[in-house]
């Protein structure tokens, strides 16, 4: 085998601590967290001039538990983009971490380094989402993404093979790497997924070799999850995660999404700016507590969510739950006032019509949009009206048009926006964020199944 690899020793050290905290109760976890916590913010504030000069010292030294973080200021996005290395603690540097970079779908890709040490940690996490997914050492695991993992040693003997297939590639080539690999577990972007097997079921090719899938990267509909499980007759897995703060949340066995309150802070900010810890509807803030070379301390990642306490009756986990993730704050779509509201109340509209596969919401000026969707083979005539009337009754104050396509253009990236705000000059002109209160009602009166957001780089180059 060709190529760098790294140590599997780290990975079972850590992977073993992971698996013992997660069985520990909330209130254990809790307190596991509030240490790490502690520990985290007098680090930062000691070795990270970003830190030094945002934090006021009596509150660090003040601060007891994750409650308490709501006094500290936050880190945006455009905040980690602008600072990069400028974040790193003293004693490491850019050529003694390795960086993993966000492809950029929210406009704003960001970098972020981790020490050897933090990976262990990283990839102990990403190796116990696939093990909770079904996992088994003999699987040839496809994974769907725009650059390589590092390889491990392992697979010299053929145990947890892996095998890229580049999103970035054009889909005759996805299509012939898939082929090749044989894969058993496939791991990747929903609607790359769903492309290929689009294009599997064109050449007449049959394959049900693949036992499991862990969508991740974009935003999953139940209409891309049954059309790729149909096809393979496999089963799914879920988890919520992100680049830079590793998994999120991990599915239970009766599906819920349990927070990792060891490893995390989750902190959820309100329309009417107010702040609680694991609880409510509004805007994430992260504090990853793994990652000492570069600590994010109450991160805005940019997704909406809604986490209520734990009502499962799983006997794994004790943790709350992210009930839906109802999509990023970018994707908000401007009405003919000026004023903006996010936008996944059209998505779940159209998501009520088993006949469409996959769809897009474009908009081009205030207080119009058009609807693009991707029919299953044979669906009747009349779709795109009833699609387009359903959404006029739920949205009478925005001009609706929808059309049909065979296929929606993904970006460089290979992720399709499921929203996606075109530049135009009235949308351009106006970059303010929308105000408190103005977010459209409807938009925040969905009681449907999540949509969950999951790692699309956790293996570090």
């Amino acid at each position: 085998m060709s190529g760098s690899t790294f140590s599997l020793a780290p990975v079972a050290y850590h992977l073993a601590g992971i698996r013992r905290r997660e069985r520990l109760g909330h209130t254990e976890q809790r307190r596991v967290q509030d240490r790490r916590l502690r520990e985290l913010v007098r680090h930062a504030y000691a070795n990270v001039p970003h830190y030094r000069r945002a934090f006021a010292r009596a509150r660090v030294e003040g601060l007891r538990d994750a409650g308490d973080l709501a006094g500290f200021p936050v880190l945006d996005r455009t905040d980690l983009h602008r600072a990069g290395a400028g974040l790193l603690a003293a004693g490491y540097t850019e050529a003694g971490t390795r960086a993993a970079t966000t492809s950029g779908s929210s406009g704003v890709p960001v970098t972020v380094r981790s020490s050897e040490r933090d990976l262990g940690y990283l990839r102990a996490t990403y190796l116990q989402d696939l093990v909770a997914g079904g996992l088994r050492p003999t699987d040839r695991i496809a994974y769907f993404r725009v650059n390589p993992f590092l390889r491990h040693p392992l697979e010299r003997v053929g145990v947890l093979r892996n095998f890229h297939i580049g999103t970035d590639r054009p889909l005759d080539d996805q299509v012939a790497a898939f082929l090749a690999a044989r894969p058993t577990f496939l791991i990747g972007f929903p609607n790359v997924i769903a492309s290929v097997v689009d294009e599997l079921r064109r050449r007449g090719i049959a394959y049900d070799g693949v036992r499991s899938v862990l969508f991740s990267g974009e935003r999953l509909t139940p209409a891309v999850r049954a059309h790729v499980l149909d096809y393979f007759g496999a089963r799914h897995h879920e988890v919520y995660a992100c680049v830079e703060a590793f998994t999120i949340a991990r599915a239970c066995p009766r599906g819920n999404l349990h927070l990792r309150t060891s490893d995390l802070v989750v902190e959820v900010e309100h329309e009417d700016g107010s702040v609680s810890v694991e609880h409510g509807l509004g805007e994430i803030l992260l504090t990853r507590l793994r990652g000492r070379a570069m600590p994010l301390i109450r991160y805005r990642l940019g997704d909406r969510v809604h986490i209520v306490p734990d009502d499962c009756r799983c006997t794994r986990d004790a943790t709350p739950i992210v009930r839906e993730v109802l999509g990023r704050s970018q994707d908000r779509i401007a009405g003919h006032d000026g004023r903006r509201y996010y936008g996944d109340f059209l998505t779940y509209v159209v998501q009520d019509f088993p006949e469409v596969t996959r769809m897009q919401v474009l908009q081009r000026r205030p207080g119009a949009v058009e609807v693009v969707i991707v029919p299953v083979t044979g669906a009747r005539d009349g779709l795109a009206g009833d699609v387009a009337r359903a959404l006029r009754h739920r949205s009478p104050g925005l001009d609706v048009i929808v059309r049909t396509a065979t296929r929606i253009t993904p970006e460089a990236n290979g992720k399709i926006k499921i929203i996606k705000v075109l530049e135009d000059r009235a949308l351009a002109d106006d970059q303010s964020a929308p105000q408190k209160g103005h977010v459209s009602h409807v938009a925040e009166r969905n009681d449907r199944p999540a949509h969950h957001r999951a790692p699309e780089d956790h293996l570090h180059r």
